[in-house]
């Protein structure tokens, strides 16, 4: 093999190796199907920590930090009856325990016009 194709292979794997450095397979989100919105009414204002949250109602899409309101935020995409596909903002307090829920239409499925 001569020194340029070897050098090419070379940086192939490397760009190769590069772009898989992103990739956490450890983070899986509960698939948003499988979430109804009952899942939601466990959760008590004041009482439920971020380890029961996650017990009930799954893995978060994602996890935000709000520094000035000093608390987190769980994205959430869930399943309303059969049909419907909502998104649900869960709040956590500074000290990790829950304080509200924000629930409303997913405006990736729902664009609001009439077909």
């Amino acid at each position: 093999m001569s020194k340029w194709k070897r050098g090419f292979l070379v940086l192939a794997v490397l760009f190769s190796l590069a772009g898989c450095a992103g990739y956490h397979p450890a983070y899986s989100p509960t698939p948003w199907w499988t979430i109804r919105e009952t899942a939601f009414t466990n959760l008590k204002p004041g009482a439920t920590t971020k380890e029961e949250a996650r017990k009930l109602v799954g893995i978060p899409l994602s996890e935000m930090h709000f520094p000035r309101q000093n608390e987190d935020v769980w994205e959430y995409r869930y399943l309303e009856g059969t049909t419907i596909i909502m998104i649900a903002y869960v709040h956590f307090g500074p000290n990790g325990v829950y304080k509200f829920t924000f629930h409303m239409l997913d405006p990736a499925f729902n664009s609001g016009t009439m077909t």
